[in-house]
Parts: structure tokens; sequence; C-alpha cells
């Protein structure tokens, strides 16, 4: 029988990372009033930078790889792997900071709360339109077009003519319908003696 060797173990330094930390992350808005959360997708000109209303939080989740030490800004020390929710009520940012014996690096989101639904201004008010109806003269060719006009009252100081439907309709050939038209218009607008 043989007597067993001695056997040597690789010794480590105390399982430091010794490599750049890795962040991974991400940021989501919670909306609790419809219960939904949304993965935030920032602009390659703006990265790290969200919006979110009034009333909504965020979520960051994040993995950091190499790191003996990783804290949150507002925080404290937090876990590799992880998720937690912020309530910002005004402009804020969250830095995420990495260290271990080599390196020290830092994520930072920027954060931007909307006072106002952005949706409340998308519905604007139907301004009010008024429609002056419109003259008709002796001649049909040389009837006025209507009036439009947008929240102001329109001052039309002309009056109109009286005139009969022979001398509107005369040398005309015109439908049942647009003569009844006619005579509506004619008797709303008959003048006062």
């Amino acid at each position: 029988m043989s007597t067993p060797k001695d056997v040597i173990l690789p010794t480590f330094n105390n399982e430091e990372n010794l490599n750049e930390p890795i962040f991974s992350y991400s940021v989501y808005t919670v909306d609790a009033v419809l219960n939904h959360r949304y993965l935030n997708y920032t602009h390659k000109d703006f990265p790290n930078h969200v919006g979110i209303l009034k009333g909504q939080y965020l979520e960051i989740e994040w993995n950091i790889l190499n790191a003996d030490l990783i804290t949150i800004s507002g925080v404290g020390l937090v876990k590799a792997v992880g998720r937690k929710a912020f309530y910002p009520t005004n402009a804020t940012q969250y830095t995420i900071t990495a260290k271990n014996k080599e390196y020290e690096l830092s994520q930072t989101i920027y954060v931007r709360v909307f006072p106002v639904s952005v949706s409340d201004h998308l519905i604007t008010k139907t301004p009010d339109i008024r429609i002056q109806s419109h003259q008709i003269t002796k001649t049909p060719e040389v009837t006025k077009l209507p009036v439009f006009t947008v929240d102001r009252p329109v001052l039309n100081t002309e009056k109109p003519n009286a005139v009969s439907l022979h001398e509107v309709l005369q040398d005309k050939i015109v439908t049942k319908s647009f003569t009844q038209k006619i005579n509506d218009y004619l008797s709303l607008n008959k003048p006062t003696n």
C-alpha cells in the first residue's frame, strides 16, 4: 500500500476581485394608478436620464460583477444583485458605486419629475366657432361666403337686402330642396318694420 502524497491547495487572496466591476442595471417607471410597470429607455445623447410623472415612482434593478463593495446614494450598502423602489418628488440623481481592491466605478441615473400629467395637455379645448350666415343678393353668383370667426363676435354693419324669392330665382333652374332652403332663409331674415 502506498502512502498518501501531500496535496497542495492553491491560495486565494481573500477572494478579492481584481478586475474592473461590471454594471448591469435597468430602470423602471411604476404607475400605481394604472397598476403598470414600464421599462425606461434612454436616448443615446442623454444616457441614464429618465423622466417620470408626479405620482409615479422608479424601480432600479441591478446586477454588479467583480465588486467587493456596492453602494447606492441615499440607500447605502447593497447586495450585488437587487431591486429597490425610489419615490422622487423633484429632479434628483441616484449613483451606484462599485469598489474592489483595484477599481472604483460609478454609474449615475438622473431622474426628472414632471409636475403635470402630460396627457392633460394633449386634449385641447374646442374653440368656440360661430358661422355668420351668408347674405343673398339679387344675383346668386355674387353670394357672399360664410365668415368664420374664432372666439370673437362678428360685427356686421350691413343690413340684409329684402328680395323676393322670384327675384333670386329668376332665370335659374333649381331643385325643390334648394328652393325650400331659400324660403326658410328668407322667412328668418324678413326686415322688421
